[in-house]
């Protein structure tokens, strides 16, 4: 089973923007992710992306090989209607994990456009809720 991470824009950054005892970093997610796909039985493809176009344009080169989408939309949460629409378009389940390291002038999670389209959604601020949310997604594709 192969399941497409994406992270929107910004996400690259995430060490300079997170609080708490544990810095976050991207390598630290991919790690983790990595640690969990691994005992699951399952291939990630992990991709983060600044670009809108860009990240749509993975998801439909993608879509053959996947049997879903894992995104960790940023502030695509509000702005990423063309993602949204290609999700739709391809079928394929989509579970949406928004990383909360840092209070931001929205709630993501709340007012996130992936919300009817989603077949799980979540938020948190660490690699464990990240890694369960993981889990929890891979078991509703099995089951």
């Amino acid at each position: 089973m192969q399941i497409l991470v994406l992270y929107g824009p910004n996400l690259n950054l995430l060490g300079l923007v997170s609080r708490g005892t544990v810095r976050l970093t991207l390598d630290k997610l991919n790690r983790a992710l990595r640690r969990k796909a691994q005992e699951l039985g399952v291939d990630l493809k992990i991709f983060q992306n600044q670009s809108e176009a860009e990240a749509s344009k993975i998801i439909q080169r993608q879509r053959n090989r996947i049997e879903g989408i894992f995104l960790v939309p940023g502030i695509w949460a509000m702005t990423g209607h063309l993602i949204r629409e290609t999700a739709a378009i391809t079928r394929l389940p989509l579970a949406v994990f928004h990383l909360e390291p840092v209070k931001g002038p929205w709630d993501y999670h709340e007012e996130s456009i992936f919300k009817e389209l989603a077949v799980l959604e979540a938020k948190g601020t660490t690699p464990e809720a990240l890694t369960d949310f993981l889990e929890s997604f891979v078991t509703s594709l099995t089951s």
